[in-house]
């Protein structure tokens, strides 16, 4: 006889369908953003070259923002070994710290086209944006933050009267703050942004008489 109760793992393999058709659909508006520009393409456009109904594809992504969003995040994911490996390397908690903000300044001057729409949907769904499910990539960038600084308080060159996380997400505040001074106000260079940021942190976050190294 046929059970009829529900296949406990009919759930997982729809979110596994779904993130698919996320992925999917992301990548290819991100294929179509690097060819015709973001502001160009049309979700019409993205739909017809996913292979997906238009009202599949607003399902899933509200706006042409949802769809950028979750191909940076996708990209970002893509290059965390790279990042991971980075980080590993020999060296002092600021050449660490620097050699990460170096390579984010790398990326970021790639995508600058797309970071204002990108930041605007941030902004406007903070709580319930798409992809929340798949890892969360900024606070993973947080999390790369605190274990640098975890790993420095241990080895007594920063404070300890703050926790790794929390310190983390000053570091972030004044990370954002130099990438959003970059892309606001003209003339400016990111690494000169990201320098001066390292710079502020290290000697507020320095464990007291030392500097970090």
């Amino acid at each position: 006889m046929k059970s009829s109760l529900p296949d406990p793992a009919a759930p997982g393999r729809r979110e596994r369908r779904r993130a698919a058709t996320l992925d999917h659909v992301a990548r290819t508006g991100t294929r179509l953003f690097e060819a015709q520009g973001f502001e160009a393409t049309t979700m019409e456009q993205i739909a017809a070259a996913a292979d997906v109904a238009k009202g599949t594809l607003y399902n899933h992504f509200p706006t042409k923002e949802a769809v950028l969003a979750h191909g940076m995040h996708l990209t970002l994911a893509d290059d965390a070994a790279q990042l991971r490996a980075l980080l590993e390397r020999p060296g002092s908690f600021e050449e660490k710290l620097t050699r990460l903000f170096a390579a984010s300044a790398q990326w970021a001057e790639a995508y600058r086209a797309w970071l204002p729409p990108y930041f605007r949907h941030r902004f406007l769904h903070i709580d319930s944006e798409v992809g929340a499910v798949r890892g969360q990539v900024p606070r993973d960038l947080v999390a790369v933050y605190a274990g640098l600084i975890g790993d420095a308080q241990e080895g007594g060159t920063l404070r300890t009267d703050l926790d790794a996380e929390h310190l983390a997400t000053l570091l972030h505040q004044l990370y954002f703050g130099a990438l959003m001074r970059w892309l606001t106000v003209p003339g400016r260079a990111l690494g000169d942004e990201f320098a001066a940021a390292i710079e502020l942190f290290v000697r507020g976050a320095a464990a007291h008489g030392r500097r970090p190294r």
